[in-house]
């Protein structure tokens, strides 16, 4: 796995065991990440590229774009104290994209030995509220 700043500082043996227990995929501009309501275990984090998080509307093309996921950010389920959750979101890759695939179990397990990491996602997560609520209007 290339160096994210996220686990830039741990141990060698537990970048190398995130590596082995993450994959790497590549998608073309448009093709689906992942789907609304499909059940998933895992954490997406963009190494190149851009996704379009879409949140489908009750009407037909109702579809809105709620949110970007850029290199070097991640998208995240409700929650990492379940190995699986189904995504209320569709994933999309606004251009090529690579993007790797973290079981959430793993990065669970990297929370629980290294806390700094779980901070460095709380601060990615606050971040991106922050931002949503600037683009609102809202702070």
């Amino acid at each position: 796995m290339y160096l994210h700043t996220l686990v830039a500082g741990l141990p060698h043996a537990d970048r190398t065991a995130l590596d082995e227990a993450s994959e790497l995929r590549a998608y073309q501009c448009d093709e689906p990440v992942l789907a609304s309501g499909e059940w998933t275990d895992r954490v997406y984090c963009v190494a190149s590229g851009l996704l379009h998080v879409v949140s489908h509307g009750r009407a037909s093309g109702a579809d809105v774009v709620t949110d970007l996921i850029g290199q070097h950010d991640f998208f995240l389920g409700p929650s990492l104290s379940e190995d699986r959750y189904q995504a209320k979101h569709t994933l999309v890759a606004a251009q090529a994209s690579s993007v790797y695939l973290i079981p959430v179990a793993a990065m669970r397990g990297l929370c629980e030995k290294h806390p700094q990491v779980a901070v460095k996602l709380l601060g990615i997560a606050i971040e991106r509220t922050r931002a949503l609520r600037g683009q609102l209007g809202l702070g």
